[in-house]
């Protein structure tokens, strides 16, 4: 192990540093992990520390296993240091004392499906209606409690209900001899706190004690770390303020910005110096990242070649976006790019939906990481099963799944006795309904499943001639699908919100389309759409994924699209009258921006667009504040160009204006509602000939006869404008006409 060859100053400094504690503050790509397993590693060889004295804890499994195969490499070794996640560190604790806190060393630990199970027990034994999602919000409450270091007596639950289920829960857990997850740490806290003696054992075993990623602690990990560790500890804490996005899991940033606070005596070290990123990406991202007022001021640099401009662009919509983004991915893997390194980023999954349109019609493979493609969500399929019930009510597969969606007391027992009949009758699922007396149900039990089958005749017939839009609505109105989102956590009742309103908005993109608005139609769009295979986990393919997802990795090539106010920053954040709420969420957003920015190595590319269809609605919301920084605020039409030398050349659709522009800071922004056929290297796109459309005489099943004038393509197929002898001028895709 050679320092002075394998470390730089600054983290050289912080691997030899002594006693006490000490916070470095590691900036995005500035070698943390070779930091800390260094220190470990001079600790043990260099200082004669006994690695049992030693505890490294980290967030994750996965990070806690790396960083111990680093160790043991550089010790040549096996250096028995106490290297875990903060909930193998609890549960550890609470094997050897379990006894002081009313369990017993064999104790149980409950998984997210087990509490749920107990969750719906105590709704149960509470006389209330014992449905999941009622049960999942109630403990998810009941974790923000513990998070909070708040026991039943004092949650501070404002509802008497959620009091009432949090002691009952707890009393389940010991009686039953378990812990759930958050008990872990929780419950350790108390142990510590309740007996001084195990308190006193620990901080004299612990004589040096080292936390990577800091920055996302919550309440309750943060104050395990101040009991074990007191004041003068040797306490070392790795993290970056600026990459502080978990808020929504309870992490709060106060704890890495306020150590100095309650460690007065510590010394910072700053890790400014950056691996991964080139120059320009890093002056890109600092200029974000500054405005936020409540951070450790820091300045990321690197000695890397210069590499190529961030781009900033601006565009019409979500098609072209996604269709600017395919291109060039298309045009970097002609030349060589690997896919594996290139990744596109969004706020939320509903914006998957433009992007996966584009990457099939272009054909390249993709995966979702984090993730489930758009029409593979839950609420997704089952509304597409309510449709194809409605279109085709000879579908068991569809009655199936959604006879009890919502919930309607039908429950397992019920719908396999149903399906036994409608197979002795040689009848579909919903012929069998009411067919004969059907004695082998209970009269409740008849009751409810016809009026599942009257519900579906109802649509029937309401949906007749509608367009698939508006039957979509239909259904989700008459079944009362909302209703299950009712009782799910806020956040993800949130996201399944967003999708079912981004299905209408599929409907409608598709009848605009198509000039076909018909259900079929659209059903055997979306059969088409989900035929598509994932990439293989093993195979080439680009990754799409949610920022928050994107944390910890790094690609050559990133694209960040949908840079919005509306998105980022998600109107979320936007809404409390609290201003200090307001303002802490809005920053929490820019550092969301910031991380993804800095997983870019090589190249970096963000965009916006004029109008948005998202969530079933079209919105024009403005660029994104966090583009502020990278472009002339006096400059405000649109806020993310500035102004520039315009180079106007013919596009295939329509005139466009487009400006290069490179200021000197690294930055290109790029002004163009549409764009050339061909790609900036030569390469032609894998597309049809486009000229041989251009005053060609068509027939539309709909609109009749017309003249071809103008051609591209979209995120739906290859698209055509057309003037039509009896409608005048249409946008219609091209495998809905034929030659007249």
């Amino acid at each position: 192990m050679d320092l002075d060859q394998d470390l730089n100053p600054e983290q050289k400094a912080a691997v030899l540093y002594g006693d006490g504690p000490l916070l470095i503050l590691a900036g995005a790509g500035s070698g943390k992990t070779r930091v800390i397993t260094y220190r470990i590693a001079h600790l043990i060889g260099k200082r004669n520390v006994a690695p049992h004295r030693i505890l490294a804890v980290t967030f994750t499994n996965k990070a806690a296993g790396e960083m111990r195969k680093r160790v043991d490499g550089l010790s040549g070794r096996d250096a028995g240091v106490w290297i875990s996640t903060f909930h193998s560190l609890g549960a550890r604790i609470l094997r050897r004392h379990a006894d002081l806190i009313g369990r017993s060393r064999d104790f149980v630990i409950y998984d997210e499906d087990d509490s749920r199970r107990l969750g719906i027990d105590v709704l149960r034994e509470l006389r209330l209606d014992p449905d999941r999602r009622r049960a999942e919000r109630l403990l998810r409450k009941i974790e923000a409690a513990k998070h909070r270091l708040k026991g039943p007596g004092q949650s501070g639950l404002p509802d008497r209900l959620e009091r009432n289920f949090y002691a009952r829960y707890q009393d389940r857990l010991q009686a039953t001899n378990a812990f759930d997850f958050a008990d872990l740490i929780f419950q350790t806290h108390r142990l510590f706190t309740e007996q001084p003696e195990i308190l006193r054992e620990y901080r004299e075993r612990f004589r040096y004690v080292l936390v990577d990623e800091f920055q996302d602690t919550d309440r309750a990990q943060y104050g395990l770390l101040r009991l074990v560790c007191k004041a003068d500890a040797n306490l070392c804490v790795v993290g970056d303020d600026d990459q502080s996005i978990y808020m929504w899991r309870d992490a709060d940033v106060r704890h890495i910005l306020g150590f100095k606070r309650d460690y007065p005596t510590a010394k910072v070290i700053r890790l400014e110096r950056n691996y991964r990123s080139t120059p320009e990406i890093l002056e890109a991202a600092s200029k974000v990242i500054s405005a936020n007022s409540r951070r450790h001021v820091k300045k990321l640099w690197t000695e890397g070649e210069s590499g190529v401009p961030v781009d900033v662009t601006l565009l019409d919509n979500e098609h072209a976006e996604a269709e600017q983004v395919a291109r060039k991915i298309y045009t970097a893997d002609t030349d060589g790019q690997d896919l594996n390194r290139v990744a596109v980023f969004y706020r939320v999954n509903a914006q998957s939906r433009a992007m996966e349109d584009a990457l099939r019609l272009y054909g390249i493979p993709y995966r979702i990481v984090g993730g489930t493609r758009f029409f593979d969500r839950r609420e997704i399929r089952d509304l597409v099963a309510y449709l194809r019930l409605v279109q085709n009510p000879l579908s068991d597969v569809d009655a199936l799944r959604i006879i009890n969606v919502p919930a309607r007391g039908i429950g397992k027992l019920t719908r396999e006795r149903l399906q036994d009949f409608a197979t002795r009758k040689n009848l579909t699922l919903l012929d069998a309904i009411g067919s004969g007396p059907m004695d082998f149900l209970r009269k409740s039990e008849r009751v409810k499943v016809l009026g599942f089958k009257s519900l579906i005749s109802e649509l029937r017939d309401e949906a007749r001639d509608l367009p698939a839009s508006e039957i979509i609505g239909l259904v989700i109105e008459r079944s009362a699908y909302l209703e299950i989102l009712e009782h799910e956590d806020a956040l993800t009742a949130l996201g399944r919100r967003e999708n079912i309103e981004e299905l209408v908005g599929a409907a409608r993109d598709f009848s605009d389309m198509s000039g076909d608005g018909s259900l079929g139609s659209f059903l055997e769009h979306v059969a088409l759409v989900t035929a598509v295979d994932l990439a293989d986990a093993e195979s080439e393919a680009i990754s799409l994924m949610t920022l928050h997802a994107a944390k910890g990795l790094e690609f050559d090539m990133v694209f960040m699209v949908g840079l919005e106010e509306g998105l980022l920053p998600h109107y979320r954040v936007l809404r409390p009258e609290d201003e200090d709420q307001v303002s802490g969420g809005v920053e929490e957003e820019r550092r969301l921006c910031y991380v993804g920015m800095t997983r870019a190595r090589k190249r970096l590319q963000m965009s916006c667009v004029r109008s948005r269809t998202i969530f079933g609605r079209s919105e024009e919301n403005p660029p994104s504040r966090f583009l502020d920084q990278l472009v002339d605020p006096a400059f405000t039409e649109p806020a993310c160009v500035r102004p520039a030398t315009v180079r106007r050349r013919e596009s295939t659709l329509t005139e466009h204006a487009e400006i290069d522009l490179d200021d000197g800071d690294g930055i290109v922004v790029d002004y163009g509602a549409q764009y050339d056929q061909s790609t900036e290297t030569g390469h032609e796109c894998p597309r049809p000939v486009l000229d041989e459309w251009v005053g060609l005489g068509v027939r539309h099943a709909t609109f009749g006869r017309g003249l071809v004038r103008d051609v591209g393509h979209s995120r739906l197929g290859l698209k055509l404008i057309v003037d039509f002898e009896d409608v005048g001028s249409k946008t219609v895709l091209a495998r809905y006409v034929k030659p007249a």
